[in-house]
């Protein structure tokens, strides 16, 4: 039996409990040290601040069609797009979604990708290299004080 197909749209105000709680658990997989839940209201905030497009990930199961990924992206100088998130359920990672979201980001970005990523985050790090992101330098993650790498693709 194959999965649902999935799909993607623009994520609305009434999506943000429900990217909350992805979020969060997404997160609370990967890095359990910290209290994501209390982190969010400020995520959600600087988001709206820069201007960013939130879009979701659903699965088209007939029923429910549950959000399943979410995708940020926020404009910087020039036609640079900033990949500030990507996530998926813990269930939903492997099964081609994030490489869908992937696609889509780099369909919408003009010239290039930015992101940062924990360096603690192997599994991130492995599939941004695989998408031909490239390291482009080191920093410090401003809410938690740990190392980050910081990855550029282009066209």
């Amino acid at each position: 039996m194959s999965e649902a197909p999935i799909t993607l749209r623009v994520a609305g105000a009434a999506d943000e409990p429900a990217l909350c709680a992805l979020w969060c658990e997404a997160w609370q997989a990967t890095y359990p040290a910290f209290d994501y839940p209390t982190r969010w209201p400020v995520l959600w905030a600087s988001w709206q601040h820069m201007g960013a497009e939130l879009f979701v990930a659903i699965r088209l199961d007939g029923q429910a069609n549950a959000i399943v990924g979410m995708l940020v992206l926020a404009p910087q100088q020039g036609d640079v797009l900033l990949l500030e998130q990507i996530a998926l359920l813990p269930a939903e990672q492997g099964s081609g979604t994030a490489q869908l979201l992937m696609l889509f980001a780099k369909q919408k970005a003009h010239s290039a990708l930015r992101l940062t990523v924990n360096a603690f985050n192997e599994r991130a790090i492995r599939f941004y290299e695989r998408e031909d992101f490239e390291r482009v330098g080191t920093g410090v993650n401003p809410a938690s004080g740990l190392p980050t790498f910081d990855y550029e693709w282009r066209r």
